[in-house]
């Protein structure tokens, strides 16, 4: 089908007005991105880590808990960090353990090593356990003598399992950053900002980012202490952390605005020189491309491409395939042959990751080529599939077939799994509506979970259908490409590159830049990759009789398009005259760098 092109909105003159010193481009990728005043303007393009992150303060009961974990440290007690298997749930564990372990040792003025005896670590088995809190974990924590358990990137939603927590005579404080549900649980604390009477200003805080703010909070009070003469910090600790904020932010996929930006901007210039051995190892064996004409080419530094594309899959293979406390202990191992060993671990991890997420889509499409009638929202459900990649196969197939997937493992009596949807539809709320019949559920807007009885499949599967289909236009399932805006030939440029250079890092909420620009000739053609998947061209502009320029392009996954184009078109050849939709970028090999179009759709001109 061929997508729906949606061109935003040309900015205000006003706007125009009040920045002349901005190109044109410019100033519609800061309009499209609501950067429309200078304050804004400022702190996107000039983050400071001192005038730009929040007092932690401002989250609701973070006093409350700074008071009952410096509680827990002065007398002994022991504290359970209970984490998630993905990368947000990992760093977010790392983060607050490193900062508990430091905790303890300045405080009672003792080792490191003898300070981890007093902080330990849970984090459920993806397959066996499922997401957040649950009785059989808490009892195992019970039975390890903890007198305190601190959530991380889960618990807003598990109320029975911190009822149960309570009578077994354990506090508990929920970090957590998830849809907040109309009943809460009853812990001694909740931080996170969706909780509707929070003051904190900013709303998107990945896991790791709450987790953060919560160590940043106890550093205050702790500097507090500091100013009395009774201890001693660590030199840069809080900045040392900001290689796993930016790790775990850019994984989770959260909007990469506002606080956030400003994290993961520092984070990133911490994780190109991070003393992490378990990093360093992780980035060594992901650390080169192979580019198409088969020439390697080093990653110069890590970036939020690198880290989304190559280092997050990795950390989060360890929970898919296996236990992510692979990922937990390569992040905070101390051993070089251990984080070598750990590191390789994860490569194969990986790479049976991709194998058998392929599978899965295949068998998937399968079944849904024999649907008489593709329904709003599809749900699949399969023995074998493992509950560890329904969540990648539902967004792949979600993006494929523009429409809410959800992804189920059946597993004896018990349903489990995950779904995507589109910006059209509310996954979170819809599973909602379901909550009577659900034994837990869990996410946000474009991505969530749930778990069910076998007897209760069949009511779920009719109901959210039937919410999908009320709530869904016909016009949400067309699929679209949203493009700031159309440019001219010769703004193809190396000075348009700059431009685009300056609005990094990019991810939800500031993605890269996309254009569209009519009538390009094409020069050459042909497909490349493996069964051809792919289109490499050569376009020619011939607005200028003056001067002829070339623009060199790929079309990934678009090798289609010399066979046929969308709704039955003819297959696309030498001299069509296009319109191409695309981000540009720089093509760097054998030390050569080149302009490249990486084209997301095309059509032949009106």
């Amino acid at each position: 089908m061929q997508k729906c092109w949606i061109v935003n909105k040309k900015y205000p003159e006003t706007f125009a007005k009040e920045f002349p010193e901005f190109s044109s481009i410019y100033l519609q990728l800061l309009w499209n991105r609501n950067i429309n005043n200078q304050t804004l303007i400022d702190e996107f393009f000039n983050s400071d880590y001192e005038q730009d992150i929040h007092d932690p303060y401002l989250m609701k009961d973070m006093d409350i808990a700074v008071k009952r974990i410096f509680k827990a440290i002065e007398s002994d007690e022991k504290i359970t960090v209970y984490g998630d298997y993905d990368v947000d749930g990992i760093t977010s564990s790392v983060v607050l353990i490193n900062m508990l372990i430091e905790l303890k040792s300045v405080i009672k003025q003792i080792s490191q090593e003898e300070a981890k005896d007093y902080i330990d670590i849970y984090v459920p088995d993806r397959e066996i356990e499922g997401y957040g809190l649950n009785k059989k974990a808490i009892n195992k924590i019970k039975k390890n003598n903890t007198d305190l358990i601190i959530t991380v990137d889960c618990g807003v939603s598990n109320f029975d399992s911190v009822e149960k927590i309570k009578s077994l005579a354990m506090d508990i404080i929920v970090t957590d950053h998830h849809h907040v549900p109309e009943k809460t649980p009853n812990a001694l604390a909740i931080i996170n900002p969706r909780q509707k009477d929070c003051k904190y200003p900013f709303k998107e805080l990945a896991g790791v980012g709450v987790s953060f703010k919560l160590v940043q909070a106890l550093l205050i009070e702790l500097e507090k202490r500091k100013l009395k003469g009774k201890i001693k910090l660590t030199k840069g600790f809080e900045k040392w952390l900001l290689d796993l904020v930016a790790l775990g932010t850019i994984a989770d996929c959260v909007a990469l605005v506002g606080e956030n930006r400003t994290l993961v901007k520092y984070g990133l210039l911490v994780i190109n020189k991070t003393r992490r051995l378990g990093l360093q190892k992780l980035i060594k064996n992901a650390g080169t491309r192979v580019r198409e004409n088969g020439n390697v080419t080093e990653i110069k530094s890590i970036d939020a491409t690198s880290i989304g594309f190559m280092l997050a899959p990795r950390l989060n293979a360890a929970g898919r395939m296996d236990h992510a406390n692979t990922s937990y202990e390569l992040l905070i191992s101390e051993n070089e042959a251990e984080a070598e060993e750990l590191s390789n671990k994860l490569e194969k991890n990986n790479q049976n990751r991709q194998r058998i997420t392929e599978k899965a889509m295949v068998e998937i499409r399968q079944r849904i080529g024999k649907y008489k009638k593709i329904p709003k929202l599809i749900i699949e459900q399969d023995s074998d599939w493992r509950i560890g990649i329904v969540g990648l196969v539902a967004g792949k197939l979600s993006d494929e077939y523009s429409r809410p997937i959800l992804i189920l493992q059946q597993k004896e009596d018990i349903f489990a799994g995950s779904g995507r949807s589109i910006p059209e539809f509310n996954l979170i709320k819809a599973i909602e509506k379901c909550k009577d019949i659900l034994i837990s559920f869990g996410g946000h807007s474009q991505a969530a979970g749930l778990k069910i009885e076998k007897k209760n499949f069949k009511k779920l599967k009719k109901k959210l259908e039937q919410i999908a289909e009320e709530s869904i236009k016909d016009e949400d399932l067309i699929p679209s490409a949203e493009i700031d805006c159309q440019i001219e030939h010769n703004q193809i440029n190396w000075k348009l590159i700059d431009e685009i250079e300056k609005f990094k890092p990019f991810g939800q909420g500031n993605n890269k830049p996309v254009f569209l620009t009519r009538k390009l000739e094409v020069h050459e053609i042909r497909t490349v990759g493996n069964d051809n998947a792919h289109l490499k061209l050569c376009f020619k502009s011939n607005l200028d009789e003056r001067k002829v320029k070339y623009f060199n392009a790929i079309g990934f996954r678009l090798g289609k398009f010399a066979n046929e184009m969308p709704n039955g078109k003819p297959a696309l050849r030498w001299g069509d005259i296009v319109d191409v939709v695309f981000q540009l970028e720089i093509n760097e090999w054998n030390g050569n760098r080149e302009l490249q179009m990486n084209i997301l759709d095309l059509k032949i001109s009106e």
